[in-house]
């Protein structure tokens, strides 16, 4: 007897420094703690990082082109050394007093499209620019950060993934519930799963989220790529970031093929921003399309222009599954508290964006306020309102910090 003890005791030692971790088991999945890391010249902003793999055979690799790949080198060494996850991935990012704040809640960044976990302690991505992390740091919160592996990915994924995160917080911390903050289109997945809107084989809503704080919301979606044209010119005559409307566009005098960074789906010659294609929705009864924007009207309705071709945001909606539609018939459970924050200054980085409506330069301030659909199944709202800032700001100003600390201590 002794010896068998002296036996699984060299054992387990031996499985402990051969790096191998035990699994947690998670709604018929199981979450790996892959990798742990804790040098300051790789996380960074953080105490801690975790590469943690959600072990569900429904979760796998999407497409990135070399626009969307991941490109922080802090990033792609956490992810394992791969600028191209699979998405079965996420790194949790632990902030200094994760575990001894006194805040009672622990705190959740969900970042938005282009962005990573690093985006909530270096918003402006300069490297001497605090966030919200450090505000809420230093307001004795627990704060944690999240990355997905695939910058403009599935929202159904990032869902799941979302779920896994708050269930290892709540291991680590020992809190039943976790409070949110999402920043644009970190709030697809954050209020997908607040609302249980979720694939069959999803994690059902656990009911462990206290607030949820909304900074720049696509609550009714946004149509931004197909009447911004411009913009897209812009992406491709530059090897620019971010997805376009068309199938087809004339660059610098000559027909290019520009599907691969379309919002269309991998049968299209896209597949890459099936994210962004899932947060579309048609705003053109409620704000006039501009008639001097590039193929204005083929961009929104499709078809064949002077300089481009577009198959059209109906269909890119429906290729999205008309998710904006569903969450709208979706209500936020009885059980969590909602605060929204919009911005109404569309200039962004000195750049006049979306003009054809009040907005933060991306989202119309209409869609963000959207909040009724959210509350219909009892959901309270503890507050709704609109600062002078634009879309990246309401993530960093000290407006927004202020008004995102009030919204957790109420």
């Amino acid at each position: 007897m002794k010896r068998a003890l002296i036996m699984f005791l060299i054992l387990t030692l031996g499985f402990m420094s051969a790096g191998f971790i035990p699994q947690y088991t998670y709604a018929g999945s199981s979450l790996d703690i892959e990798e742990t890391f804790t040098d300051i010249n790789v996380t960074k902003h953080w105490v801690k990082v975790e590469r943690i793999r959600l072990n569900n055979s429904n979760i796998g690799k999407e497409k990135f082109i070399s626009d969307n790949k991941q490109k922080s080198g802090n990033i792609v060494r956490e992810f394992g050394g791969t600028s191209e996850p699979s998405s079965k991935l996420f790194l949790l990012h632990y902030a200094e007093g994760w575990d001894t704040g006194t805040q009672p809640y622990p705190v959740l960044f969900v970042h938005g499209a282009g962005k990573n976990g690093d985006y909530a302690a270096d918003p402006k991505e300069n490297g001497g620019s605090d966030g919200i992390m450090q505000y809420l740091r230093d307001n004795n919160f627990k704060f944690f950060s999240i990355s997905f592996a695939h910058p403009h990915g599935d929202n159904y994924i990032q869902r799941e993934i979302l779920a896994a995160a708050i269930q290892r917080i709540k291991e680590v911390t020992g809190a039943e519930k976790v409070d949110i903050i999402a920043h644009s289109k970190g709030n697809m997945s954050a209020r997908m799963y607040v609302s249980n809107v979720k694939k069959s084989w999803g994690q059902s809503f656990g009911k462990d989220v206290r607030r949820y704080i909304q900074l720049g919301a696509p609550n009714g979606g946004i149509d931004y790529s197909f009447r911004n044209t411009w913009a897209a010119w812009g992406i491709m005559a530059s090897n620019g970031h971010g997805p376009v409307p068309f199938t087809r566009m004339v660059i610098y005098g000559f027909w290019k093929n520009t599907a691969y960074h379309s919002l269309y789906g991998e049968s299209d010659g896209g597949g890459a921003y099936t994210g962004q294609a899932q947060m579309l929705a048609r705003w053109d009864d409620e704000y006039s399309l501009g008639s001097f924007e590039q193929d204005w009207y083929t961009a929104y309705h499709g078809g064949q222009g002077f300089y481009s071709y577009s198959k059209g945001i109906d269909y890119a909606i429906t290729q999205g599954g008309n998710l904006i539609d569903t969450l709208k018939n979706s209500p936020v459970d009885s059980s969590v508290q909602i605060a929204t924050l919009a911005g109404n200054q569309n200039v962004i980085n000195g750049v006049v964006m979306e003009n054809d409506g009040p907005s933060d330069g991306i989202v119309f301030v209409e869609s963000a306020l959207m909040t009724e659909p959210m509350t219909a199944g009892g959901a309270s709202l503890l507050e709704k309102k609109v600062l002078s800032l634009n879309h990246v700001e309401l993530a960093y100003d000290k407006s927004a910090k202020s008004w995102i600390k009030n919204q957790l201590t109420k």
